[in-house]
C-alpha cells in the first residue's frame, strides 16, 4: 500500500514535468522558425518588359504575372541597392535600398534587379509601392 501511495505522490510531478517540456517544444517551434527570405532572386539587368534610361537612373518596380515584385536600381555593380526592409500598410508596400558598401565600389553604373515576395495582406490589383534609397 506504501508502494502506491508513493506513486500517486510522484505521477501529477511527472506529467507536469512532461507537459511543461511540450509546452516548451511549442514555443521553441512556433519562435524559432526560420525567418521568410527578403529577397528571392538578383540578377544584373532590367525586369523583362522594362525599359530605363541610365541618364535618370530612377529606382522602379514591376509586378510580375506570378504575384511577385521586381524592384530595380541602378548602382555600382559591386555595390548594388539591394531591398533590406519590406513592409506593407494595407495595400502600400514599402522597400528600403541599401548598398553593401563594406568595400571598394566600381565607378560603373548598372540596374541591378531583386524580386521580393509581396508582403501577405496585400491586393496585387491595388497594390502601391514606395521606394526607399539609404
Amino acid at each position: 500500500m506504501d508502494r502506491r501511495r508513493g506513486t500517486r505522490r510522484w505521477l501529477p510531478l511527472r506529467l507536469a514535468v512532461v507537459a511543461a517540456v511540450v509546452a516548451l517544444a511549442v514555443v521553441v517551434a512556433l519562435v524559432a522558425r526560420p525567418p521568410e527570405r527578403l529577397v528571392l532572386a538578383t540578377y544584373q539587368g532590367l525586369p523583362g518588359g522594362v525599359e530605363a534610361d541610365l541618364g535618370g537612373a530612377r529606382p522602379g518596380w514591376v509586378l510580375g504575372d506570378d504575384g511577385k515584385l521586381a524592384v530595380y536600381a541602378a548602382g555600382s555593380s559591386s555595390c548594388p541597392l539591394l531591398p533590406r526592409e519590406v513592409s506593407a500598410d494595407g495595400d502600400v508596400v514599402t522597400v528600403v535600398l541599401d548598398s553593401d558598401d563594406d568595400g571598394p565600389c566600381t565607378a560603373d553604373l548598372v540596374y541591378t534587379t531583386s524580386v521580393v515576395a509581396v508582403p501577405g495582406g496585400v491586393d496585387p490589383a491595388r497594390i502601391d509601392v514606395e521606394l526607399e534609397v539609404r
